[in-house]
């Protein structure tokens, strides 16, 4: 089976770090996971990092400034370096604390390990080496539990072993420094990064800490016309009203996930009311996707077909 590892950094956040580390370690089993800690001063989350390391996690401490932070691409591409050396692992995946890996099967969404780590060696199989793009990213709607909705613009990415990967701070394009070869793929991301309007904006603010005043606009506007400024991302969204911040994902198409025990979901949207997805229905109906596109139906409509109007069975 492939070796998959991850890194990831954080800083104090608690129940978030706690349900991460419950996905990770069952997926890819604690030796193979490393975090970074970025300076948490919160007992619970330094009580789950302790526990973290006691089961074989890699628990690091020396990265604890904002500055880290905001460079964390460059400490992750040093960590690929490191696994590089050591050798024994075949994908190396940088990751959020707000995100939970899944992948899209036949069925529809799994987040089961079989599923995951099947998609992992079939990748191995199938002797691609360089980036890898979780073009899907699935953004939890505000308020509404158990709902998530697509966006396209928003991609991830992984590298294989042994190709002097390269991390951008956002890792949504990590790349090999030998090729510029970027490969599709079945897996997404659901994003628990929208909560209540005041807890986002204090994570925003604590990540722009020693930069700019997050709860000054003018401050955060001239800050902005500096190009390529460290935290752009962050202050950007600090500009977005309570109203404005709710209603993103008012007039999008939205999937249901529920608990994450089976592949079933539930879809609705402008148009389209509540309905359950039905992989073999829509193959049937639409034999392109079924001969010509190989990274799970249901990924086709989030990624077009919705867009193009197409029935779903």
């Amino acid at each position: 089976m492939a070796v998959v590892r991850v890194v990831m950094m954080q800083r104090d956040e608690g129940a978030a770090l706690l349900r991460w580390l419950m996905h990770y370690t069952v997926l890819f089993s604690p030796q193979n996971i490393t975090i970074f800690d970025n300076g948490s001063e919160d007992p619970y989350t330094l009580s789950i990092l302790k526990e973290a390391a006691r089961l074989g996690v890699c628990v690091r401490y020396d990265l604890n400034t904002p500055h880290d932070f905001q460079h964390k691409g460059a400490h992750f591409t040093n960590v690929f370096l490191d696994w590089d050396q050591r050798g024994g692992y075949d994908f190396g995946l940088p990751v959020d604390c707000d995100e939970i890996l899944g992948v899209f099967t036949p069925g529809g969404l799994s987040f089961l390990p079989d599923d995951i780590n099947g998609a992992f060696q079939t990748l191995k199989i199938s002797g691609q080496s360089g980036g890898f793009r979780i073009q899907s990213s699935l953004f939890n709607v505000p308020g509404a539990s158990g709902w998530y909705s697509p966006v396209d613009s928003f991609h991830k990415g992984f590298v294989s072993a042994q190709i002097k990967a390269m991390c951008d701070n956002g890792h949504h394009e990590p790349k090999s420094s030998l090729n510029n070869d970027i490969f599709g793929t079945c897996f997404t991301y659901l994003h628990e990064h929208n909560v209540d309007y005041d807890t986002w904006r204090f994570r925003l603010k604590r990540k722009l800490r020693g930069l700019v005043d997050g709860d000054d606009p003018v401050e955060l506007r001239r800050y902005l016309q500096t190009e390529s400024v460290e935290g752009a991302h962050a202050a950007e969204s600090l500009l977005l009203s309570e109203k404005e911040y709710h209603s993103r994902y008012d007039d999008s198409l939205r999937l249901y996930v529920g608990d994450r025990t089976t592949e079933k979901i539930v879809l609705e949207g402008p148009s389209l009311p509540p309905t359950f997805w039905d992989g073999d229905a829509y193959r049937a109906r639409h034999t392109d996707v079924a001969t010509s596109y190989e990274l799970g139906s249901l990924q086709h409509y989030l990624r077009h077909g919705f867009k193009e109007g197409r029935p779903l069975r």
